[in-house]
């Protein structure tokens, strides 16, 4: 194995200048397939399916890793039926949940760009603002589990599912915002923010994509955080009424004041527009290469079937500069993937790996020309952007798209989670599960 000299993060942050928001501070999580292995095999999913909606419950906190192809679907699921082969309702519900992953994969890989619209009318008429109240992006409501969401989101990157849910519902029913601006707002900031599953979840909440909208109230709040916020708080709530009462007011047409014009809660570091091509087109010493492995951000594991296939070949990472700048992430998403191409390269045997800044499919052109290379290899993805670099590689390039290991096969369009796992739980679990009712306000 090739010495591997690990990324000086100065220098990185230094030319990423303008592309991430908030200060560099201690991570909440440490990124790559190492931590994420480990982290997979302490977990014992055995209370998941009785606590997982209370937020102080023992989720896997796996999440970001499965976002950025650290560890995968299949292998989660394989090593928890290895590790309780004799008690598979243990891993029932949890096996359940990571096909929702698996779900709102396929439902970007149909829709693609469409995913960033309305799948469907949304089953209200209220109408919905493009702009994020300024209270919201201060974290600085006035309401202590909102605000105490947001302090989560924007210092710790990571949210429990259940206070994303509150969350989503309180800023479309309650701030009447637009789903897009909340699913943007999510991307910059959570460790696992991807499209998927994000912008799928906004549309579920919104009820473009789900038959109902979904909502909460103060007693849901209080009784799934244990009191956290409730408690001792002085605010005048607006969650604390019934069901029915909610309804009513929620979606008869009564919205919240808007702020006037949007801001992003910190200024990001750096303004310049000046481009920079590359970091180091030299970490190791380079050698003609008729192979080149593009490391995409959902590809970020040596066992990825494009790295794996291809250990002789060179290596490269992206961090595509216009699109950051068009939209900044946190401080710490950018740190997280740094530690994963640390512990990627590490691993690996390749003699060339590279760290590039600038338009992906700009940059792979040039070292590929520049090493000779004939064929790039690529781990399939769903992602709209990964699909349109492919293509624009092939304008010039040989590609081939490494299929990774599906959790299911599923050739409906997939429309609701109950039919797709209807059709599909048997696959997941290895048996069929007795059906269960599920209550959605």
């Amino acid at each position: 194995m090739t010495t591997y000299q690990r990324l000086d993060r100065t220098a990185l942050f230094n030319r990423l200048q303008g592309c991430f928001k908030g200060l560099p501070e201690a991570n909440t999580f440490s990124g790559g397939r190492t931590e994420a292995l480990r982290k997979l095999h302490a977990y014992d999913p055995a209370s998941y399916g009785r606590s997982r909606n209370h937020i102080n419950s023992a989720v896997s906190r796996l999440s970001p890793y499965l976002r950025h192809g650290m560890i995968s679907p299949v292998e989660v699921k394989d090593h928890l039926g290895s590790k309780f082969p004799n008690e598979p309702t243990r891993i029932e519900e949890f096996l359940r949940q990571l096909a929702w992953r698996d779900f709102f994969e396929k439902v970007l890989a149909w829709h693609g760009n469409g995913l960033n619209e309305d799948l469907e009318e949304p089953k209200h008429g209220v109408a919905r603002s493009h702009k994020i109240p300024l209270d919201v992006l201060k974290g600085d409501t006035g309401l202590p589990c909102v605000d105490g969401m947001l302090g989560e989101l924007f210092e710790q990157g990571y949210l429990h599912n259940h206070a994303r849910l509150w969350f989503s519902a309180y800023l479309c029913h309650f701030r009447g915002v637009r789903w897009q601006e909340g699913a943007k707002l999510f991307r910059q900031y959570l460790y696992d923010g991807d499209i998927a599953s994000n912008s799928a979840s906004w549309q579920w909440v919104e009820s473009t994509f789900a038959s109902k909208p979904y909502f909460m109230n103060k007693d849901n709040i209080a009784n799934f955080s244990n009191g956290k916020w409730c408690d001792s708080c002085k605010a005048k709530c607006p969650f604390d009424a019934d069901y029915p009462t909610l309804q009513h007011r929620l979606f008869a047409g009564s919205t919240a004041p808007l702020a006037s014009k949007t801001a992003d809660k910190d200024v990001a570091i750096g303004t310049t527009n000046e481009a920079h091509n590359t970091i180091a087109d030299e970490i190791l010493p380079q050698q003609s290469s008729k192979d080149l492995v593009w490391v995409h951000d959902a590809a970020m594991s040596w066992t990825d079937p494009a790295i794996a296939n291809n250990p002789n070949a060179a290596v490269a990472f992206v961090f595509d500069e216009p699109m950051l700048r068009t939209e900044p992430w946190a401080f710490h998403r950018i740190a997280f993937i740094a530690d994963g191409i640390d512990d990627l390269y590490e691993t690996l045997p390749n003699s060339t790996k590279l760290i590039l800044i600038g338009a992906t499919a700009e940059r792979l052109t040039t070292v590929a020309q520049k090493f000779g290379a004939t064929t790039i290899h690529i781990s399939d993805h769903p992602n709209p952007w990964v699909i349109e670099t492919i293509e624009h590689l092939r304008q010039n390039f040989n590609v081939t798209v490494h299929p990774k290991p599906a959790l299911t096969e599923y050739q409906l369009e997939p429309k609701r989670f109950s039919r797709y796992w209807e059709k599909v739980a048997a696959q997941v679990l290895g048996y069929r599960p007795k059906p269960s009712k599920r209550m959605h306000h």
